[in-house]
């Protein structure tokens, strides 16, 4: 039996700034309305700082600030990541220096205890 595609997608009708469309997809109720409701909210901020700004202008600049927000939330991400990497080796070299002193403090300990 041949399985499609679609059979697993649901549509959603979503209104974006005034704008009604449908979309599709393997994505629940939740995800989608947030979504939606992140488009909405920077949308409007736009939309109530140029009040008369036309329609299509008004989609661009949404989608600008939103490509905007996303490629300078990815840049944190990688540097976070590479942040996390230099800790995680950080940390390793302070264990081996701390598990190089704590020997040492075990032999400095044998030795005063031969020497009392």
């Amino acid at each position: 039996m041949i399985k499609d595609k679609n059979q697993d997608k649901k549509k959603f009708k979503l209104n974006i700034l005034g704008d009604q469309f449908t979309v599709t997809g393997e994505f629940s109720e939740e995800y989608i309305n947030k979504l939606a409701d992140h488009v909405e909210k920077t949308g409007r901020e736009i939309k109530n700082t140029y009040p008369k700004l036309p329609f299509r202008r008004l989609s661009h600049l949404t989608m600008i600030n939103l490509a905007d927000e996303y490629f300078k939330l990815r840049s944190q991400c990688i540097d976070l990541s590479k942040e996390k990497e230099r800790l995680k080796e950080a940390n390793q070299s302070l264990h081996q220096e701390l598990k190089k002193l704590r020997q040492e403090n075990e032999e400095l300990n044998t030795l005063l205890e031969e020497v009392e």
